[in-house]
């Protein structure tokens, strides 16, 4: 079984929000990148950096 990308990045950042955290890290890939995008644009989330520690991106 596969892991469902879209649902794992919604729900670590709805539970940030619940637990009022300013921060959530998502493992960067081509999909999540994308998705961290259109979030951005329509307005879920407020800001977006990209992070690399030992040579993964998050």
């Amino acid at each position: 079984m596969g892991k469902d990308t879209i649902a794992d990045i919604i729900t670590s950042i709805r539970n940030a929000d619940m637990n009022r955290k300013g921060t959530v890290r998502i493992g960067s890939t081509n999909i999540t990148e994308s998705i961290v995008k259109i979030l951005l644009q329509e307005g879920f989330i407020e800001n977006v950096r990209k992070h690399r520690e030992n040579n993964q991106y998050f």
